[in-house]
């Protein structure tokens, strides 16, 4: 299987097609899996990769709290174990925050940036949320984390909708210690993100997604993204939440691959 030792841990990973590289990112509590969909779509025109973040699905879980930052230079240390200089990269909510510290700390390795449903710093609420999912994981597992985050980010009509898919996929979340422990590991770095004073640092040309109706990271804070970054645009997704990558996926991976495609 494929493992990348960098920054001090083996970090899982996959690759698909040839082109120029793009890094999909995925979101706190999250998998390379949660890609699936995106990867032989967005494989056409790139060479995708895919990683496990650190406490997440089979890369290395080390047992004490993660910062962003950490999980950038992580990112950064992949492309140097697969000897390339430059990517695009592509995070949604966890990853998006990834990808801002990728844009600051290591701007000559970015090549485009797109960030959906993110945000550059976090308030009462957001962490109250993050605090209350975690206790959900440390007291009932990362099964009932999933549940509590699926009613969070989608609309009740595609749950319902989707029921039978989304309740089997519950069965498929790990309920190990080690699981638990990644989560709670990773959502530290999400309550201690703050990057907003140092968002001007971000050259690259940037793309950041909100959905209009996301009650975990409101589309205000994506606006500031916007607001703070030199060379950003905004797409925003009408009628959808947190969840608007799976609800209108055609439209949002249309959005992603103009964006990346064009000169």
């Amino acid at each position: 299987m494929p493992y990348a030792k960098t920054n001090g841990i083996n970090l899982y990973y996959k690759e698909y097609g040839k082109g120029d590289p793009l890094v999909l990112i995925h979101g706190l509590g999250s998998s390379l899996d949660s890609w699936d969909v995106q990867v032989p779509i967005y494989s056409e025109h790139f060479r995708v990769i895919v990683l496990d973040n650190r406490g997440s699905g089979r890369s290395e879980k080390p047992d004490y709290p993660y910062t962003m930052e950490q999980m950038a230079d992580d990112a950064a240390g992949l492309l140097d174990f697969l000897g390339i200089e430059k990517a695009h990269f592509v995070g949604k909510s966890m990853g998006g925050m990834i990808c801002q510290w990728l844009g600051i700390k290591y701007p000559e390795r970015v090549n485009k940036l797109v960030m959906g449903c993110s945000s550059a710093h976090r308030d009462e609420v957001g962490n109250l949320l993050i605090k209350t999912a975690r206790d959900i994981v440390d007291k009932a597992g990362p099964g009932a984390g999933w549940v509590f985050a699926l009613f969070l980010g989608y609309r009740r009509k595609y749950i319902e909708e989707n029921y039978d898919s989304l309740i089997s996929r519950i069965g498929e979340v790990p309920v190990d210690p080690d699981a638990a422990a990644g989560y709670r590991n990773q959502s530290y770095a999400c309550e201690n993100h703050d990057v907003l004073a140092q968002l001007g640092k971000i050259s690259a040309k940037t793309l950041v997604m909100y959905g209009e109706r996301d009650i975990v990271t409101p589309p205000e804070r994506s606006k500031k993204l916007v607001e703070s970054i030199p060379n950003a645009v905004e797409k925003a997704f009408a009628d959808v939440g947190h969840g608007f990558w799976r609800e209108c996926q055609a439209e949002v991976d249309k959005a992603v691959l103009d964006f990346l495609t064009k000169d």
